[in-house]
């Protein structure tokens, strides 16, 4: 007799609460020194909360194990004799880093003191939870190019998230470990900080948060590129999709002291909540609309657009086209 096989309708039922769960949650607020080495368009599309679909269970799953494993890491760590410190003293959270007014932040996983192949050294710490082909890839990486080296020929964004904390905490030092699911394997390297090379991080941050009226580069032209293939961004970037409307991708809104959002039209300091929200007001940045400005009317609160395909667009505050190509 063939078996089949049936969904555990109590597992798929926590599945669908935790997503649930997810997509209730405000998004990140901020730029994460965490993801300013991705593509800089993707990160400044996250920035905008231009549309992107929420984490799905297996993602979040992944998520729950990396924390329990970077947990157990520090637990390791610390039987070597060398101290860790994990949470800000002053505040019993992790460690924070902060720059651009407040709009560009980092959290460490904390800094170590004490390691045995260097034990004057203070590093920062970070750890790194990774599927079973990524870690063998990073020990053949280091094998072949050295330990020191290891990091910025592994990851871009991990890098330049070691680099910025240690321009930050004024570390000259970072380590990293990293683990297979469960810490079942683990490896490390050290990674001399660069300042050139963490102060390029912080101008991209600048630009991203800033510079408004214009996008940086993709990654990639080719939609089929592999980091495009899996970014959940890919729709508003290469296929034409419409990007939310909040306050984030209005023209009215901009970022001001102390990490806040300020609305020029309403003349208002923004909570977090009604930026994601937006109101019947908002209007796109043209940056975000793949088309030449043919007219502004400030008054009426229209911009009337040429897009690429030689039509004509009118922004009133509501999407007329299903898609609008960006550039």
């Amino acid at each position: 007799m063939v078996e089949i096989n049936v969904a555990d309708p109590t597992l798929a039922a926590a599945d669908v609460a935790m997503e649930k769960r997810e997509a209730e949650r405000l998004p990140r607020g901020y730029v994460g020194m965490s993801s300013i080495g991705d593509c800089p368009r993707k990160t400044a599309y996250r920035h905008s909360l231009v549309g992107a679909d929420p984490f799905n269970a297996q993602t979040l799953k992944n998520f729950a194990d990396g924390h329990r494993t970077e947990e157990l890491i520090i637990q390791r760590l610390r039987l070597s004799g060398a101290t860790v410190m994990d949470r800000d003293p002053e505040t019993g959270r992790q460690i924070e880093v902060l720059d651009h007014d407040g709009h560009f932040a980092g959290h460490l996983d904390g800094e170590i003191f004490g390691l045995l192949q260097a034990p004057k050294a203070e590093h920062v710490l970070e750890i790194k939870c990774v599927s079973d082909k990524r870690f063998a890839a990073f020990q053949k990486l280091k094998e072949k190019v050295g330990e020191k080296e290891t990091l910025a020929a592994w990851s871009d964004t991990y890098y330049a998230q070691h680099q910025l904390y240690m321009l930050y905490r004024g570390r000259k030092r970072g380590y990293m470990v990293v683990a297979s699911a469960g810490g079942r394997q683990w490896d490390s390297c050290r990674t001399e900080f660069h300042r050139a090379n963490a102060e390029w991080y912080v101008e991209r941050a600048r630009q991203i948060i800033y510079e408004r009226d214009r996008l940086p580069d993709r990654i990639s032209e080719s939609s089929s590129f592999w980091q495009c293939r899996w970014c959940e961004f890919s729709g508003v970037c290469h296929d034409g999709a419409a990007p939310k409307r909040n306050c984030r991708s209005c023209v009215w809104a901009k970022p001001v002291a102390d990490g806040a959002w300020q609305c020029q039209r309403h003349d208002e300091i923004l909570p977090y909540s009604k930026q994601v929200e937006g109101c019947d007001d908002q209007r796109y940045r043209p940056a975000l609309v793949g088309g030449d400005v043919m007219d502004v009317d400030d008054l009426k609160n229209r911009v009337t657009y040429r897009l690429a395909d030689e039509s004509v667009w009118v922004d009133r505050g509501e999407i007329k086209n299903e898609s609008i190509s960006i550039e």
